[in-house]
């Protein structure tokens, strides 16, 4: 018998700007792996590649960081009025066919999608596969296809849609396809063991790394306790064998931890992780796209974190008004914060090294607020990342926002992007955000000089 196949797509980003910070479409990967486990032959083709279309046009200063291609097209009709320019980011669409001619004609193809305001990305992608493999069945998942299923169902038109953990439903509907019969009530929903299958990407520098699923705080503007319902911890064995397998084999010296809970239960996991690596020897640059939670921070893991080569440091502060930390789950305060920063100053740390997470756009936030946490963070010599509200369905900040009018059930998700400020208001109108962004600049700029000052 001939072994089943399945091709995975990485679909273009759709949207007036798009930035890579060290991303892999790891849902996509870890559902690769789940169906090779189970029999499957994989054929990846990862749009967002940018080492491998080669095309940003510019010098990879930072590898696994970087601009991607961007190739312009007519802006959709629910964002015509927006003064900037629409485009497809990833490989060209030249790129893209070419791919294509050196793929077995697949019987099933898995898309993954991402931000929900991206999906005219993941449309155009599906419409190419469909003219050139018109008798393949498409199945769709990830993040756009959970949050708004119907909308994805309607304009997408998948074969199969799966929304929630895809790996064994992902099982199934390919079992079906090819009339294969397993028992599998005794298959898990998912399993996090083992490593991803890298060996798809025909080179890698940089490599994006979970050592959990979901998160275990419930902050009002988050969607992860929707799309991961439980807070679940790889084993760290597991965990450190993924990365020495990739420094070792396939000589990737960058790692990005993408958890959204990192520290939580730091003794127990984390902390030995970073032991083990450290035991191990390996010379590797860490890095943290997502927000740290500063209140894990003591001595002894600032100094691991050292020691073992952590780069990117991003902090989640979010807001020093109570009101809003509350909104956060209070999983930070100021002297967390304050903590935190002088940790990783006597660990070695610059300030002006390490970043904090700021949100703005909340629903009843104030301009003044957002101001009072951007001069906060620069009196205390750190960096201040802002990051604007989208409001996503199935959290208390939609509903929040639904409540307000900013949001309703239907609307285009190409509404709810961040660089839209969608809850823009005549108290707070997008030029003050625009006003907010240049005070960010400003005083990072001012904190940067400061520090090299200092240490010249």
């Amino acid at each position: 018998m001939k072994t089943p196949s399945v091709l995975l797509i990485n679909p273009w980003i759709a949207d007036f700007a798009a930035y890579d910070l060290w991303a892999k479409p790891l849902g996509l990967l870890y559902i690769g792996k789940f169906l090779r486990n189970y029999g499957y032959e994989l054929q990846l083709i990862d749009l967002m590649d940018r080492l491998k279309w080669n095309n940003s046009g510019s010098v990879m200063n930072h590898p696994g960081r970087g601009k991607y291609h961007k190739t312009i097209v007519p802006k959709p009709e629910a964002v015509v009025h927006v003064p900037r320019r629409f485009g497809l980011y990833g490989a060209t669409k030249e790129q893209f066919l070419s791919a294509l001619q050196n793929i077995d004609p697949p019987p099933a193809i898995l898309v993954t999608s991402h931000m929900s305001y991206w999906y005219p990305g993941v449309a155009a992608t599906v419409k190419i596969l469909r003219e050139y493999f018109p008798s393949a069945k498409i199945i769709l998942g990830g993040i756009y296809a959970t949050l708004f299923p119907e909308h994805a169902r309607q304009n997408i038109k998948p074969d199969f849609l799966i929304s929630g953990y895809g790996e064994k439903k992902a099982l199934q509907i390919l079992d079906s396809l090819f009339g294969i019969s397993r028992d599998y009530s005794i298959i898990p929903d998912f399993d996090d063991s083992g490593r991803l299958p890298w060996e798809l990407y025909p080179k890698i520098e940089s490599v994006p790394i979970l050592t959990s699923r979901g998160c275990p705080m419930n902050c009002d503007y988050c969607a992860t306790p929707f799309l991961n319902p439980a807070f679940k911890q790889r084993k760290i064995r597991s965990v450190v064998t993924e990365i020495l397998w990739l420094y070792e084999q396939l000589n990737v010296r960058r790692f990005a931890f993408y958890d959204d809970a990192l520290f939580t239960n730091k003794e127990h996991h984390i902390i030995p992780i970073l032991e083990s690596l450290s035991r191990h020897g390996i010379k590797a640059e860490f890095h943290t796209p997502n927000g740290l939670f500063a209140r894990e921070i003591d001595g002894v893991l600032a100094v691991l974190m050292k020691q073992t080569g952590f780069r990117t440091i991003r902090l989640s502060l979010e807001s020093i008004i109570p009101k809003w930390q509350k909104a956060s789950t209070e999983k930070v305060s100021t002297d967390h914060f304050e903590q935190a920063l002088q940790n990783l100053a006597n660990a070695g740390y610059q300030r002006s090294d390490i970043e904090a997470y700021l949100i703005m756009g909340l629903p009843g936030q104030t301009f003044i607020e957002v101001e009072k946490t951007i001069r906060y963070v620069a009196q205390k010599g750190a960096i201040s990342r802002l990051a604007s509200f989208t409001p996503i369905p199935h959290t208390r900040g939609w509903e929040k926002a639904r409540a307000e009018g900013y949001v309703w059930d239907e609307m285009d998700p190409l509404l709810t992007n961040n660089t839209l400020y969608p809850c823009a208001s005549a108290d707070f109108p997008v030029e003050k955000f625009m006003e907010l962004r240049r005070l960010s600049n400003n005083l990072n700029e001012l904190v940067r000089k400061s520090s090299k000052k200092e240490n010249a």
